[in-house]
C-alpha cells in the first residue's frame, strides 16, 4: 500500500530515515523503500510505484523530493487515485505546515490516519509542478514583463514569489525606474513608498525577463528558467494531512 521514496543524502540524513523506518514499523505501515540513483531518478521511481499498483507514495525528505513526486503522480492521469504522503525532514518548511504536522512522529501517524485533502498544485513549463512555492530573485533589480488575461506590462523586481492558486507577490527595492509600476497602477496609487511588496492572483501568469535569463527555484533548486509560462491546476492531487485540524491547502 505505501510506497516510500527516501531522498539520497549523506550519513547524517541516513541516520533519520533509519528513525523513519522505524517508526513506521510501528505503526504497522512500514512499505517498500526506494532511493534515487544514476539509473533512477525520483520522477522515475514515483511512476513505477504507480505501476507497481501502490495507492500511497510517500515522499521523504525536504520540498525538492516532495514537489518531484507530485510532478510524477500528476502526470499519470490515469492514476486518479494515486496518494502522494510526506515525511518532511524540516518542520519549519512550507510543505510541514501545508499538511499541518509539527513533528516526525506526528507525520508518520498522519499517514496512518490518512485524511485526505484535493490540492492545488502550480504548473511551470516545461511540464513541472510544485506544491509550495517557487522564487526568481536578482542581487538588484531587474525588468520583467508581466502578462495576464488582465495586464500586460513590465515592473521592476528584485524577487517574485509564487504559490500555488498562482498567489504572486513582487519583492520590489523600488529603483528610480519602479517608482510608479504596474502595481501602482492597478491599485490606483501614484506613488509607492520603498520595499513595499504587491500581491494578486491569475489564473495564467506569464514572466519574461529582457536582457536575461533567471533561475526560477523551489526549495533553493532550478526548476526551469525565464521566460517560462504558469498556471494554476486546481484540485489536482490527494494528499494526505494531519486528521485533526480543519484546514487544508493553508
Amino acid at each position: 500500500m505505501y510506497y516510500y521514496i527516501l531522498e539520497s543524502a549523506g550519513k547524517k540524513s541516513e541516520v533519520w530515515q533509519e528513525k523513519v523506518k522505524n517508526i513506521l514499523g510501528d505503526l504497522g505501515i512500514a512499505g517498500e523503500t526506494v532511493s534515487p540513483s544514476p539509473a533512477r531518478t525520483i520522477e522515475e521511481l514515483a511512476t513505477l510505484g504507480i505501476v507497481k499498483g501502490y495507492s500511497t507514495i510517500v515522499a521523504v525528505g525536504s520540498e525538492k523530493i516532495v514537489n518531484k513526486v507530485a510532478t510524477a503522480i500528476i502526470n499519470q492521469k490515469e492514476n486518479n487515485d494515486v496518494v502522494l504522503g510526506v515525511i518532511p525532514e524540516d518542520f519549519d518548511s512550507p510543505i510541514a505546515h501545508k499538511i499541518l504536522v509539527k513533528d516526525l512522529k506526528g507525520a508518520c501517524e498522519t499517514l496512518k490516519t490518512r485524511k485526505l485533502v484535493t490540492t492545488d498544485a502550480c504548473f511551470i513549463d516545461p511540464n513541472k509542478y510544485f506544491l509550495t512555492e517557487a522564487t526568481i530573485e536578482t542581487n538588484n533589480p531587474a525588468e520583467a514583463y508581466l502578462l495576464t488575461s488582465d495586464i500586460q506590462t513590465s515592473v521592476m523586481f528584485n524577487k517574485i514569489i509564487i504559490k500555488p492558486g498562482l498567489e504572486i507577490t513582487v519583492i520590489d527595492d523600488l529603483s528610480e525606474k519602479n517608482k510608479k509600476s504596474i502595481f501602482g497602477f492597478l491599485f490606483g496609487k501614484k506613488e509607492i513608498k520603498a520595499n513595499t511588496n504587491s500581491f494578486f492572483h491569475a489564473k495564467r501568469f506569464q514572466i519574461e525577463t529582457p536582457g536575461q535569463i533567471i533561475a526560477i527555484k523551489a526549495d533553493g533548486e532550478i526548476i526551469t528558467k525565464t521566460p517560462t509560462i504558469l498556471q494554476n491546476r486546481p484540485k489536482v492531487l490527494k494528499i494526505i494531512v494531519a486528521r485533526d485540524i480543519i484546514s487544508s491547502d493553508k
